[in-house]
C-alpha cells in the first residue's frame, strides 16, 4: 500500500511537472540566449519589440549563440563602442539604399512600446575605416532634463545620402508612443 501511494505520488508529480513545463518553457523570444524578463519583455533594449528593414532587406535575429559570440569578438577588434549586436542583415545592401531604415512594433512590442511616434534614431558605425561626411550639430535631448530644460549635446550628423562599401553596425532606436527599444544590427554594404 505504501509503495502504491508513493508510486501514485510520483506519477502525480510527473504529471504536474509535465503540465507546468509548457508554461515554464514558454518560448523566450529570440535571441533566446540573451536576458529576458517575461514581465518586462522590452526592458533589456536589445530589439525584441520591433521589426526593421534596412535598404528593403529584413533585419534578422542572430539565433545561434556561437555566431553571436564570434561576431561579438570580431566587433570588439573593430570598434569597442559597438556591443550586443544580436541582429544582422544577411544579404549585402546597396549603398544608395543603406540609410533607408524602416521600423514597426511587432506583436510582442506593440502593447509595450506602442505605435511609432517618430522616425527611428539611427547611429551608424563604420567598421572598415570608411570615410563618412558629417557635420557637428547641437541637439536638444528631450528625454534628459536639467532644471526642466532639455540637455543639449553635440552629435555628428551624416551629410551624405549613401554609404560606401564595407561593414557597418547600426544602432536603431525605435521611438514608440509608450516606450522605446533598440536593435544593434550588423550589415555589409555592397561594392
Amino acid at each position: 500500500m505504501t509503495t502504491a501511494f508513493a508510486g501514485a505520488r510520483w506519477a502525480l508529480v510527473v504529471a504536474l511537472a509535465a503540465m507546468a513545463l509548457p508554461a515554464a518553457a514558454q518560448q523566450v523570444p529570440p535571441p533566446s540566449y540573451a536576458s529576458f524578463s517575461e514581465r518586462l519583455p522590452c526592458v533589456h533594449r536589445i530589439g525584441r519589440c520591433f521589426d526593421a528593414t534596412i535598404g528593403g532587406k529584413p533585419v534578422e535575429v542572430i539565433a545561434d549563440k556561437a555566431e553571436f559570440e564570434k561576431l561579438k569578438a570580431l566587433l570588439q577588434t573593430l570598434n569597442s563602442n559597438v556591443r550586443d549586436v544580436h541582429w544582422i542583415v544577411r544579404e549585402p545592401v546597396l549603398g544608395t539604399l543603406a540609410l533607408d531604415v524602416e521600423t514597426r512594433a511587432n506583436t510582442l512590442g506593440l502593447p509595450l512600446v506602442g505605435d511609432e511616434k517618430e522616425e527611428p534614431d539611427v547611429t551608424v558605425y563604420a567598421l572598415d575605416g570608411q570615410d563618412l561626411e558629417s557635420e557637428s550639430e547641437l541637439v536638444a535631448q528631450q528625454s534628459v532634463r536639467v532644471n526642466g530644460q532639455p540637455v543639449v549635446t553635440q552629435q555628428e550628423t551624416l551629410t551624405q545620402d549613401f554609404l560606401p562599401p564595407g561593414r557597418y553596425a547600426f544602432a536603431i532606436k525605435y521611438l514608440g508612443r509608450k516606450n522605446w527599444d533598440r536593435k544593434w544590427v550588423f550589415l555589409t554594404v555592397a561594392k
